[in-house]
């Protein structure tokens, strides 16, 4: 009897040291911290509590996912507490070392992010992951010294991640600032041979031979960012948390109904467009963009009064755009209603012109067998195309397009303007500067057209220039 009494005793004992073990371990573990409710969409804050219940008990993997999803819906100072976690329990962590120095970055405190950032130097390793990888972390850390107007040591950390366009382009920047534009250059050729289409570093080369004087070739650089684009990126933030974003709350259900299109049922899309929205708070700014796309789903259903229903729900909610108020247009043309459609339409011109919509009023012209009115929209799609293929260099197709259009509209002084810019960039340089003095009859102030015409009369101004010893 003793003996059981004792073994009972020695059971308790080991049991409740157990339980005090269990106890203790659970009262060590940080709890996560979740942002206030009321202001959250509540399928997003459902997520953050299955997570955080998940991170509670869970390693560092589940603590990074944890700050993955703050980090996409924005909320910096909670993602920095779980990737500060993340990291206590896995040091080796590269993503969530470079993830904490972000959200240290985002927040402001920009040298603490710096020593954050410089800890990756340690980690073995590759990853194209934004921020982890050395490339980027290296950029990251000269900007967050440009920012701190340390221009020295962004020039320092610029020239050791050479060859990297964006950290390129910043180097560049900061030599044709500080007056070394010569210096400047290479790395502006280099990149440009690469990427000759880049905006930003055609924009700075226009610059660097301005610095320099040569005048010529910088007005032919200048010429050449008409056509250029923004191909080079210089900010990788939207890269890196468009991913989180999507993974949680509306927007999760939002990327769903995305994959559904290729599926091209309108029937079925529109039902679940009225799933989603019914799952949303009206001031959560995905609203209206739901609200748009089921204005476009309910166009393909030639649904013109459930059309009008959704428009006025977009007023209440203070949505008045060209793209609404084309949904509209279409409704009362789905229904046959032109005269409620056609002022519509040049309301959409006046703020936003489309070949669509000068296509639709000049048939409609026609159809009214009013020519003046449909040769002058005629004229806009003409100009319209000759714009886009002048900024894509297509110089041939923009000057049969803008010849017809001065040909059926001689009163657009902007037509004739781009006229002789696509007449100058093709060098007929007579044929240009008879189109910028017709612009100039229409349009006097025309600034552009000025500035083009007096280099052509005076073509001497940019040659001295560019003898000038500066």
């Amino acid at each position: 009897m003793i003996q059981l009494l004792r073994l009972l005793l020695i059971l308790l004992v080991v049991e409740l040291g157990y339980c005090g073990y269990l106890i203790a371990d659970r009262m060590a573990r940080p709890l996560p911290v979740l942002p206030d409710a009321e202001s959250i969409d509540p399928l997003l804050m459902t997520d953050f509590r299955e997570l955080a219940v998940q991170a509670e008990s869970g390693s560092s993997k589940e603590w990074i996912r944890l700050g993955q999803a703050f980090l996409g819906q924005g909320f910096y100072g909670y993602a920095e507490n779980c990737f500060r976690q993340a990291i206590q329990m896995d040091p080796d962590d590269a993503l969530a070392q470079a993830s904490y120095a972000f959200c240290l970055e985002r927040t402001g405190r920009l040298q603490a992010s710096t020593r954050e950032y410089e800890k990756l130097e340690a980690f073995d390793g590759k990853t194209d992951v934004p921020f982890a990888n050395r490339r980027h972390y290296l950029y990251a850390i000269g900007r967050n010294y440009l920012r701190e107007e340390n221009a020295e040591k962004a020039e320092e950390l610029f020239r050791l991640n050479n060859g990297f366009q964006p950290a390129d382009y910043q180097l560049a920047k900061l030599l044709v600032r500080s007056g070394r534009a010569e210096e400047a250059l290479p790395y502006i050729d280099r990149n440009l041979a690469t990427t000759p289409n880049s905006l930003v570093f055609r924009q700075l080369q226009a610059e660097a031979l301005e610095s320099l004087g040569r005048m010529a070739e910088a007005k032919r650089a200048r010429d050449q960012v008409e056509h250029a684009l923004y191909v080079v990126e210089l900010n990788f933030n939207t890269t890196f948390l468009t991913p989180y974003s999507k993974r949680h709350g509306i927007l999760r259900e939002l990327e769903a109904y995305n994959q559904l299109l290729e599926r091209n049922d309108m029937d079925y899309l529109a039902q679940k467009l009225d799933e989603v929205l019914a799952l949303m708070d009206e001031r959560l700014p995905q609203y209206k963009a739901t609200l748009i796309s089921m204005l476009e789903v309910e166009y393909q259903r030639k649904n013109p009064e459930r059309m009008l229903q959704l428009i006025q729900k977009l007023k209440e909610n203070g949505v008045v755009d060209a793209e609404t108020l084309q949904f509209e247009a279409g409704a009362y043309m789905l229904s046959g209603d032109m005269k409620k459609a056609v002022p519509l339409l040049q309301r959409v011109l006046e703020m936003s012109p489309t070949i669509e919509v000068h296509q639709t009023l000049a048939d409609y012209y026609d159809q009214q067998k009013d020519l003046k009115k449909r040769d002058y929209h005629q004229a806009k799609m003409a100009l319209l195309y000759a714009m886009m293929s002048f900024r894509n260099n297509q110089l041939k197709s923009a000057e049969e397009a803008i010849e017809r259009s001065v040909e059926l509209n001689p009163e657009d002084p902007q037509a004739w303007f781009y006229n002789a810019e696509i007449k100058r960039l093709l060098g007929k340089t007579e044929a240009a500067k008879k189109s910028y003095e017709r612009c100039l009859a229409l349009n006097p102030n025309h600034g552009r057209a000025i500035r083009e015409l007096d280099h052509i009369n005076t073509p001497q101004k940019l040659q001295a220039a560019d003898k000038l010893d500066f």
